[in-house]
């Protein structure tokens, strides 16, 4: 059975969020099986990356262009739920992120069915929500990345989709030294910034650490450097792709979202490490947090997140049993990689025969 990851959006590295990084580690999961997996995503034109493969691309008159660095193949393409017809077929299509209809449809022209992997609320949210019943969707399954994202997804077209959270390979993300920080991942308004920053003025006796993620434009970064220079215990950190380095100075996690996670992966990464998280009840947000942290109103005072913040930093004990559930946590069964693996492989089969 050879498979395919389709996105609409870009992959590894041209963007680095939870989807990607989930594509990627359940992609090596499955080689390792012995499936032939490969990834098809938008190629991006905005670094040197995309713009080289588009001028190779337009010297050989081809649609896609293919690397294998990650260790599986990554078509890429200007419009992947379109110009797919230097693409073998695959037997299956797992498609996750971006114009999922559009690469849906495309497949089933090809003969070739498609599982609807969902991983975040294209399906309801903004202009390109999708139309009609489910009967007029193109996919012959659909999986979840959570009960809140299941929940929606039921509500909007009557189907329940079972639950496969995102994928966790622990020996990336274990640390064994307690960190010192209040760290605060992927620094931007949506991601709750604002209500990170009057925290720390409100704190200033705790050192926090704003670890970059998303690239910022010309104007939000200036913003942030501004907002950051009347807070000397704020610590800005480079994006890095060693996750176990950021943890391995963190004592809390910060997860002020303002938008409706449809899981956190953050939370997920750092519990492994038996990190108490602080969150807010956006979306799926109390699904990955569970009893290892504290969930709070996106709505509520700051006053109230700092009293929260201080009391989780100050008392050892009610730190240590929060740490403690963080453990257990992560260890439950629904992110047992194997399980998972299993899950997929299950639904990826029935669609097969």
């Amino acid at each position: 059975m050879t498979l395919l990851f389709a996105s609409g959006t870009p992959h590894l590295p041209q963007i680095v969020g939870g989807l990607e990084v989930n594509t990627h580690h359940l992609a090596l999961e499955m080689n390792k099986r012995g499936l032939p997996v490969a990834v098809l995503s938008k190629l991006s034109l905005r670094d040197l990356f995309g713009a080289s493969r588009f001028v190779a691309n337009k010297i050989r008159r081809r649609d896609i262009s293919v690397d294998r660095k990650l260790g599986y193949p990554v078509y890429r393409s200007l419009k992947p739920w379109r110009d797919v017809r230097d693409l073998d077929n695959p037997d299956i299509v797992i498609v996750q992120n971006g114009n999922m209809v559009e690469i849906g449809r495309t497949f089933r022209s090809k003969g070739v069915p498609s599982v609807a992997y969902l991983h975040g609320l294209e399906f309801d949210t903004g202009p390109r929500a999708w139309k009609g019943s489910g009967q007029d969707l193109p996919f012959s399954a659909y999986i979840a990345n959570s009960n809140f994202t299941a929940t929606r997804f039921e509500k909007r077209f009557g189907i329940k989709p079972p639950i496969i959270p995102p994928v966790f390979i622990s020996d990336l993300y274990r640390t064994q030294g307690r960190g010192t920080y209040v760290t605060f991942i992927n620094p931007i308004y949506t991601k709750g910034l604002a209500l990170a920053l009057e925290l720390a003025r409100l704190c200033p006796q705790i050192p926090f650490l704003f670890a970059r993620g998303w690239p910022l434009s010309a104007r939000e970064e200036a913003e942030l450097k501004q907002n950051l220079k009347a807070l000397p215990n704020v610590t800005l950190l480079q994006r890095s792709s060693n996750m176990s380095e950021i943890y391995a100075r963190t004592r809390i996690l910060l997860v002020p979202s303002q938008w409706d996670e449809t899981w956190g992966r953050v939370v997920s990464e750092a519990q492994i490490s038996g990190i108490p998280v602080i969150a807010t009840t956006a979306g799926a947000l109390p699904e990955s947090v569970g009893p290892g942290g504290i969930l709070l109103d996106r709505e509520a005072p700051p006053a109230v997140w700092a009293r929260e913040l201080r009391g989780l930093w100050a008392d050892q004990d009610f730190y240590e049993s929060k740490r403690s559930a963080a453990l257990s946590y992560a260890a439950r069964p629904d992110l047992d990689v194997e399980l998972q693996i299993s899950r997929l492989l299950a639904i990826l089969e029935g669609v097969a025969r």
